[in-house]
């Protein structure tokens, strides 16, 4: 009976899981060669060509990586340093509520809360004028829709942030991390030497796995930069739809080549993440 059960749940999770996947991927794949498509008359390599020559998606994966880079490090660093210096307030019921309630807001929401309070008609701006610190709206800095990503940035800071508050906070528990650093103390270790050569290689050993994974989400996020970004360059995401849903009929299959050459990228990085966990692991 139990391995019936086992057998229908995986049965269930290659229908629903794994089988629109591999058909979604397969049929971008078609499209990409030409053979697929309205427009399409057999199979031809100039899309692919095409996307190389422009340079259009190296430019929006290197736009794309390093905003998702800066995030993560951010976030990743903003929580640590919570984490050690709050540990004991954030176990209160109304300061952890305050925290974790960002993790509660859609993507698309905190875009909306971004341009609100940061554009340049939006409610920061009202006060920099109400203060004197500006004559004019169009003084306030260019926060949201700018070139450096800023709006998108601290969009995803704060999403993300309270996730590795939470996420550090239950491996400094569980690791007894405390009293470890208690251990390295009476052994006359350092705050500085129980910092970097205890605390955190502890921290981020066990949690590498899911920054690698929350660095891979925000490189392939669209709402936040469909509504903060700039025309150009733009996030993979959003350039990708933009590729497909054009109306240039002949323009759509570069729009499949970019999410095919995104897909493997990122399957490739999530197996190379999960290979090296379990190396990892099996070595433990």
């Amino acid at each position: 009976m139990k391995n019936r059960r086992l057998h229908i749940g995986l049965l269930l999770f290659v229908l629903i899981g794994v089988l629109p996947f591999v058909s979604a991927f397969v049929y971008a794949v078609l499209y990409s060669v030409g053979l697929a498509g309205v427009v399409n008359d057999g199979f031809t390599l100039r899309f692919w060509a095409a996307v190389w020559n422009s340079g259009e998606f190296l430019r929006s994966f290197g736009y794309s990586a390093g905003i998702a880079g800066i995030s993560v490090v951010v976030s990743v660093s903003a929580a640590m340093w919570l984490t050690l210096q709050f540990k004991r307030e954030l176990q209160h019921r109304w300061l952890s509520f305050v925290i974790y309630l960002p993790l509660a807001i859609p993507g698309v929401v905190a875009a909306f809360f971004m341009v609100q309070l940061f554009a340049k008609s939006g409610l920061f701006s009202r006060f920099a004028y109400h203060l004197g610190w500006i004559a004019e709206a169009r003084e306030f800095p260019d926060l949201i829709n700018d070139p450096y990503a800023l709006g998108i940035m601290l969009a995803f800071i704060t999403i993300v942030t309270p996730f590795f508050v939470l996420l550090f906070l239950n491996v400094y528990q569980n690791e007894r991390v405390a009293e470890l650093t208690e251990l390295a103390e009476s052994l006359g270790a350092n705050k500085k030497q129980v910092l970097w050569r205890v605390t955190l290689p502890i921290l981020l050993r066990k949690t590498w796995t899911l920054i690698g994974l929350y660095f891979i989400f925000l490189l392939g996020s669209y709402e936040v930069p469909l509504i903060l970004g700039q025309e150009s360059p733009q996030m993979l995401s959003v350039l990708i739809i933009r590729e497909i849903k054009q109306y240039d009929l002949s323009k759509i299959s570069e729009g499949y080549v970019v999410a095919v050459i995104y897909t493997i990228f990122v399957s490739l990085a999530a197996v190379l993440l999960f290979y090296r966990k379990k190396s990892t692991t099996d070595a433990g």
